[in-house]
């Protein structure tokens, strides 16, 4: 995530002005995690909207500046795993797990055959929730494995033999 600390500072003492150019800063970077996460559009930018909101309520708590990225995750991944909790509690025809890459701005380019969209798409599918949110932060959001840990409250160990595990499936998913 790019932003300025000196914006997360402002916001801190209520400038809304600073908190307008974090939420400018880092909204695709949790679209695309929520996105990934729950794999739908309209849960993702809803779970999104709430994380800002409760971001807002509580930035004046935020102990560490430099640590705004990871705070403003663990709010985000809170509202994710609720998501994913209400999604499948319900009962829907369609396939809860199918995750539409297409929806996100700037994915198609990186990869031009349609098949293999659906290839990746159905191979993020196969993997649980937890997995899935480790794969979508170490490989396509940049964090070291500590960094989600922490996020996600899980030991650095764990999370490398969890998303070596993952890439493993992937890997043996989109050879078959």
């Amino acid at each position: 995530m790019d932003y300025e600390i000196n914006d997360v500072e402002k916001a801190k003492v209520g400038n809304k002005t600073a908190f307008e150019n974090l939420y400018s800063a880092v909204y695709r970077d949790l679209y695309k995690f929520a996105f990934y996460t729950i794999g739908n559009s309209e849960q993702a930018k809803d779970a999104v909207s709430e994380t800002f909101l409760d971001a807002y309520k509580g930035i004046g708590k935020l102990k560490n500046t430099d640590k705004f990225d990871i705070w403003i995750i663990k709010i985000l991944s809170g509202k994710c795993k609720r998501q994913m909790r209400e999604k499948y509690d319900k009962v829907t025809i369609q396939n809860p797990k199918v995750i539409q890459f297409d929806e996100l701005t700037g994915v198609e380019g990186k990869t031009d055959n349609k098949e293999e969209k659906i290839d990746l798409e159905m191979a993020m599918s196969i993997l649980n929730k937890t997995d899935r949110m480790i794969v979508t932060l170490c490989i396509i959001e940049g964090y070291k494995s500590e960094e989600v840990g922490k996020i996600l409250h899980i030991k650095s160990s764990t999370i490398r033999s969890k998303l070596n595990r993952s890439l493993n499936k992937l890997k043996k998913y989109l050879e078959d």
